[in-house]
């Protein structure tokens, strides 16, 4: 049967060949493999990716057309045969768009794509904020709790600006009232992270405990008033404050958010937009007429963009907007906002990197990109790449990972027990950010025989977030990226179990596989329960959590009728890192 696929795989190859389609270098890749060569096909790694292209998926439903990248996990888990049927079942019975005559207040994410009504004046507005005293413990939660967006706001100006507001509050810009308005919606979505637990949203908001209806009241009023003011401000023009108040507002829209929506990709395309129309993609060092202190904040703002467009596009599986070819902004300097103001003629010099100012933890994320985004963009090419280039971006993953600040790697949950909630947060968010680029930069050339030993992450994140867990205080923390991470590996280690079944079944295991046994299935079986079960918990608020467990009641049920696995055999002990294709436990961790 192998050599069967090999020479069809052969035949194909060489009628594209004939075509002359493909550019000089790719017909190189794409000529058939000698004879010799195809004996060996079965135990060593394929110099192409065994696909010829990656056009992705197009899932078209009723009133809905979607596209996602063959590395996103949707894609994975419908490439296995089996599972295909039943996850569109699944998402015929909880349909993601809403029915048209459901009230506005129903509407997908975010509000601002779908709030026409004008409804508000300035005046109207800066009269709806609540007593200063309330403002002011909200201000100080967003500066000394919640450090969601570290550096868009710079937090020395924006006390002076809101001390002036408050004495003369109809004077300020209206994208600046937006501005606060979006803090203090922020800090009342912490505090909500914090009361009684939501009952079902089936119940409404009859259902909810009265301080959990109140403070959804609130969340909604104070995005509605940073909506209005963004309108009313004409924010499309660009301007102060309005980069950093969408921003502000994304995270609003995001904050409780389990499943991501399309239209928060459109409000990041916004962004995106906006920026480079007003420069932010270029350095402001080119400019004379931009200070200093300015040139610092575009470059935070600006860093903080390129972020929220890579973690977006990688979760819905849609290309980046933000292209490198086209920006030279330099990256922000690791300083504490009381090292510069306003009045400041020069920059001061970085700081050290064992300095771990609010800034420490957006540069490391930065330098992660950098080579994230090639990751990215191999991912969603529709062309082949040959395995030495998968290799050489695997080097510079783990050259990125090595270059990270030494209090931001993540060492194990042992070597954190002295350290805040949000700092052993942000050490896990770095090495799933890193498993997560391993796991998509090496999908196409997965091999279901080539998986060894995974950590668990997902399971330790869902331990600790549990009451008097390590990271209960932050809990808040794990929205719709960790999530998509995990679902991420989720469906790898289906397509891998998958894999396994379909080798058993046509008996090639006994005959040319060798390296089957390298891979413990009953270990890959355990990890996919625990998973399973802590999906199951968050069903009730996630869609894409429902079909994860879908996916793995499936493939569970179908392992179960399968023989027995063979368990880990002893060329576990040899120097994996060293075989064709091969990625260490230390370096791909699938169950994140």
């Amino acid at each position: 049967m192998q050599s069967r696929i090999d020479r069809l795989e052969n035949l194909v190859l060489s009628l594209m060949h004939q075509t002359g389609s493909s550019a000089p270098d790719q017909r190189a890749r794409l000529s058939p493999s000698p004879p010799e060569v195809n004996s060996e096909r079965a135990t060593t790694q394929r110099d192409v990716s065994p696909t010829p292209s990656d056009h992705g998926r197009i899932r078209i439903q009723h009133t809905v057309v979607s596209y996602v990248s063959s590395s996103h996990w949707a894609a994975i888990l419908d490439s296995i045969t089996d599972l295909r049927s039943h996850l569109t079942r699944e998402e015929e019975t909880y349909p993601r768009e809403p029915d048209l005559l459901q009230q506005p207040t129903s509407f997908p994410r975010p509000q601002l794509l779908y709030c026409c009504l004008m409804h508000e004046t300035p005046a109207s507005i800066v009269k709806s904020l609540p007593p200063r005293p309330v403002v002011d413990r909200l201000v100080s939660r967003y500066f000394n709790i919640l450090d969601i967006a570290p550096g868009v706001v710079h937090s020395s100006r924006f006390l002076r600006e809101y001390e002036e507001f408050w004495k003369a509050p109809h004077a300020v810009p209206i994208i600046w009232v937006g501005l606060l308005f979006g803090m203090m919606c922020l800090s009342t979505q912490l505090q909500q992270s914090f009361l009684p637990t939501m009952a079902s949203p089936a119940l409404g908001q009859l259902g909810m405990p009265p301080e959990v209806a109140e403070s959804k009241a609130t969340v909604d009023r104070y995005r509605e008033m940073v909506v209005q003011c963004l309108i009313l401000g004409h924010y499309t023009k660009g301007g102060p404050y309005v980069l950093e108040t969408l921003i502000l507002y994304f995270l609003v829209e995001c904050f409780h958010l389990k499943d991501m929506e399309i239209g928060i990709w459109v409000l990041v395309g916004n962004i995106v937009q906006i920026a480079i129309h007003m420069g932010f993609h270029r350095d402001a060092k080119h400019f004379p007429n931009i200070s200093p202190f300015d040139g610092e904040m575009r470059r935070r703002i600006w860093a903080m963009i390129v972020q929220l467009d890579f973690s977006i596009s990688m979760q819905l599986g849609l290309p980046r907007l933000v292209k490198e070819s086209q920006t030279n902004t330099a990256e922000p300097r690791n300083l504490y906002d009381s090292d510069f103001d306003e009045h400041t003629a020069e920059l001061p010099a970085s700081r050290p990197e064992t300095e771990v100012t609010p800034t420490l933890y957006v540069l490391a994320k930065l330098r992660l990109i950098t080579v994230g985004v090639k990751v990215a963009d191999m991912a969603t090419e529709p062309r082949l790449h040959s395995y030495a280039d998968i290799l050489e971006l695997d080097h510079q993953i783990n050259e990125a990972r090595n270059a990270l600040p030494s209090s931001l790697k993540w060492d194990g949950l042992s070597s954190t027990l002295n350290i805040p909630s949000q700092v052993i947060i942000q050490k896990i968010w770095l090495e799933v950010t890193i498993q997560q680029l391993k796991i998509v930069l090496h999908r196409k050339f997965l091999d279901p025989s080539r998986l060894h030993e995974q950590y668990e992450l997902q399971r330790l994140v869902d331990e600790e977030t549990q009451t008097d867990g390590l990271l209960y205080q932050s809990r808040w923390r794990v929205s719709s990226a960790f999530l998509n991470d995990f679902l991420l590996a989720t469906s790898i280690l289906c397509f891998c179990l998958q894999g396994h079944i379909d080798e058993q079944k046509a008996h090639i295991d006994d005959q040319t596989d060798t390296n089957s046994e390298l891979v413990d299935m009953n270990r890959i079986r355990q990890l996919l329960k625990t998973s399973q079960a802590i999906w199951r918990r968050q069903c009730a608020s996630s869609r894409e959590a429902r079909k994860a467990v879908t996916a793995l009641r499936l493939e569970l049920e179908q392992a179960n009728e399968s023989t027995a696995w063979p368990g880990p055999a002893t060329a576990l002990n040899g120097d994996v890192e060293h075989w064709p294709g091969v990625t260490s436990s230390r370096e791909m961790d699938l169950s994140s």
